[in-house]
């Protein structure tokens, strides 16, 4: 059975404004069995998974907030 965590993602259109303090964040579900690592960023959390290995999903949740959320996955 997966264990989803529901995260606020890096809208991928964030490169595209000129002015990069507007970032946009799209809530998603985030599959805990996928994830291969999780590591703190200066604005945000990157997170590595199977399939993402080179380019690692950038979360706005710190990575207090993500392990306390994933205690209730259990």
């Amino acid at each position: 059975m997966a264990h989803f965590i529901k995260l606020n993602v890096l809208d991928l259109g964030h490169d595209n404004t000129e002015n990069n303090t507007n970032r946009k964040y799209i809530p998603n579900l985030i599959n805990l069995d996928m994830v291969i690592n999780i590591e703190p960023s200066v604005v945000h959390s990157l997170i590595f998974t199977k399939n993402n290995l080179i380019h690692p999903i950038r979360v706005k949740e710190s990575l207090d907030e993500i392990l306390k959320m994933s205690k209730c996955c259990k």
